[in-house]
């Protein structure tokens, strides 16, 4: 393939899961992706308080952060729910040529400049329609057909429908099936807890967690790093150890399936073991 990615992690997968970039930068060796990280890059900013507070502070630090990959590749890769938003949402608030004239006059002071040439990805994106399934599918090593998953989009995912699709396609693609349940699309208390941490934790994650309890997974699979994050402390909160339902990211889930190994990955770094997750495999590959 040999394409060129920016590549923007946002604040907590390099600072707390550090197996979804290990992940990701194996997937790129695997499928020949030059994938280049963003020097200086600062937070997106997240899409929740930033804009809040200033709209127009929020627009000119995602102007920055894209002006940062324009100066590497008109393609930006992006894991986090929240920071794909905050892009997405700037690249198409700078289409008004007024809007984005003022920001650059404000870029200037610090000598950047953003000429609107980035295309903004969600690692979905790039997975289902860049490299593409059946490539996908050639690469796999591993049988996950024994794994029975529930899949968590996160709510910036849901905006768009065609992004919950290629989630599940991708899952899908690795021969684990996906089990339906109610809470799929339901919070997980993330933009809650900025204002009432009790609601989110009691109103939203608990209620997740339960439903998700219920229906007997053997993994929760998610792309948002800060619904990974809200999901596996209210586990660890509200379940015993022998009801751990394992949380796995889709980056992670990939790179497992088209053959690396689990310390490769990281896999031994979760808080919650996937000890299950892995016997489950390794007896189907018997």
């Amino acid at each position: 393939m040999n394409k060129k990615y920016g590549v923007f992690l946002g604040c907590t997968i390099s600072a707390m899961q550090i197996f979804v970039e290990k992940a990701l930068r194996l997937l790129g060796e695997k499928f020949s992706m030059q994938l280049i990280d963003l020097e200086d890059a600062t937070c997106c900013p997240e899409p929740e308080i930033s804009k809040t507070i200033s709209y127009e502070a929020w627009l000119r630090m995602a102007a920055r952060n894209l002006s940062l990959c324009e100066k590497i590749s008109n393609e930006l890769c992006v894991i986090c729910n929240g920071c794909y938003h905050t892009f997405k949402k700037a690249n198409e608030a700078l289409n008004d040529e007024k809007l984005l004239k003022e920001v650059n006059d404000k870029l200037s002071i610090i000598g950047k400049s953003y000429n609107k040439t980035v295309n903004v990805k969600n690692f979905i994106e790039i997975m289902h329609d860049d490299i593409g399934l059946e490539n996908l599918k050639d690469k796999l090593k591993r049988e996950l057909s024994q794994i029975k998953a529930c899949i968590h989009p996160g709510c910036r995912l849901l905006e768009e429908p065609r992004l919950v699709s290629g989630f599940k396609d991708l899952v899908r693609a690795t021969g684990a099936s996906i089990i339906e349940w109610t809470a799929e699309k339901m919070c997980c208390g993330v933009p809650a807890m900025y204002t009432n941490p009790e609601f989110a934790l009691e109103n939203r994650a608990k209620r997740k967690l339960l439903n998700l309890k219920n229906v007997k997974p053997d993994c929760l699979i998610v792309i948002c790093p800060a619904c990974y994050d809200m999901l596996e402390k209210a586990e660890i909160s509200y379940f015993e150890p022998e009801e751990y339902i394992p949380i796995i990211n889709i980056v992670e889930l990939l790179a497992y399936a088209v053959g690396y190994l689990p310390e490769d990955i990281g896999f031994d770094l979760h808080r919650i073991p996937l000890d299950n997750f892995l016997s489950k495999v390794e007896e189907n590959e018997s």
